[in-house]
């Protein structure tokens, strides 16, 4: 890619990156608000269970489409050293101060009983809280996915070669890409106390996969999606609504096989190319409003938990306000959206301040 296309490219990823993050929070927060509003547990079958769920389940796997495209277009070029030098001060180092502070907590979660700020009962208890919270991923719920990443990470060599193989590449790529439609990820309300699931990391490595792919051509590739653009809006909204249909008819698991989740991958990697191409036609005029979240993406997903935790008592009244349901509903999912969105922004303004560039190295900001 010429140095005169980047900066645009570089833009509409950014913008990407914001959409992404945003549709994260939206599911965490809309899922907080419908807990609180159906009496502490969750209806499978409730039209608002399900329309979260559809529109913003899985959305990770945007973050994975970014973090392959990024590989190719802009680290793959400064060599590995520096690729490596730069996930450790960005993402790991975050990831190991943050899980060190939130593992003073122990939270209970035994619906009806939720005590996000139980402490740790002694020393030695944070100390092996610590250490699990970092191989697994579980100082807080979002946290799953940080192990993941770093799994990634550690495969980018292999892609990167297999990407490069002349004869053989290409099918290879798309035979890893495919993956996620046979082998299912483990959803993180099925999870184990402390787990780390190879099908998982098989799952994201598609997505990831797709990235780089995308990303060593990218102006051909994604002019060959809007070419066809009538064809993934199809496939995404004929995916949509057999999520829908097997949600509503409890129909999911074959043995150890998923239906949902190769539906939601399909549905989110349809929804990743078309939402970049839409970014991408607009060029330099990308949405000023978006730019703010996505430069502070990192430090969102890292904290957005905790205020979502912080902000459950307060905003319980609006949740269980059944007199103008289903507007509290509503009322109570977007502040707990926007609040939570606001204040880790907030925190890593302040770490800015204070810390200047070392604060990516704290909060990923």
């Amino acid at each position: 890619m010429n140095k005169k296309n980047q900066p645009s490219f570089l833009g509409y990823l950014h913008s990407f990156r914001g959409f992404a993050i945003i549709n994260i929070i939206f599911i965490h927060a809309f899922a907080y608000a419908l807990f609180q509003y159906n009496n502490n547990s969750f209806d499978l079958k409730d039209p608002f269970y399900i329309s979260n769920e559809l529109l913003f389940h899985n959305s990770t796997v945007y973050f994975a489409v970014i973090s392959g495209i990024l590989f190719s277009v802009v680290l793959k070029s400064k060599g590995y050293k520096r690729f490596y030098s730069s996930k450790l001060k960005n993402v790991l180092l975050p990831y190991l101060f943050l899980t060190l502070l939130f593992s003073i907590f122990n939270p209970i979660f035994n619906p009806p009983i939720f005590k996000p700020f139980a402490l740790q009962p002694d020393f030695i208890s944070y100390l092996n809280a610590a250490f699990n919270n970092f191989i697994f991923g579980t100082a807080q719920f979002p946290y799953w996915y940080i192990p993941i990443l770093i799994f990634l990470y550690l495969v980018t060599p292999l892609l990167d070669y297999l990407m490069n193989i002349k004869k053989w590449g290409t099918l290879l790529m798309l035979v890893i890409i495919a993956l996620p439609l046979a082998i299912s990820r483990v959803e993180v309300m099925d999870m184990e106390e402390y787990q780390l699931s190879l099908s998982t990391m098989i799952y994201f490595t598609g997505a990831y996969a797709a990235g780089i792919y995308f990303g060593v051509n990218p102006e051909k590739r994604f002019s060959w999606v809007k070419k066809n653009m009538v064809l993934f809006v199809l496939i995404a909204l004929l995916s949509s609504v057999a999520l829908v249909y097997f949600q509503i008819k409890e129909i999911n698991k074959f043995g150890g096989w998923s239906l949902m989740s190769a539906l939601y991958y399909i549905q989110k990697m349809c929804l990743s190319g078309i939402v970049i191409v839409l970014f991408k036609n607009i060029g330099d005029r990308q949405p000023h409003w978006l730019n703010p979240v996505a430069s502070y993406a990192f430090v969102i997903y890292f904290l957005h938990a905790f205020f979502l935790d912080l902000l459950i008592e307060s905003l319980l009244p609006l949740s269980t306000l059944h007199e103008i349901a289903p507007l509290n509903l509503f009322f109570a999912g977007f502040l707990f959206l926007s609040l939570s969105i606001a204040l880790s922004m907030l925190i890593g303004r302040i770490f800015k301040k204070l810390f200047g560039k070392f604060s990516k190295m704290l909060v990923g900001v």
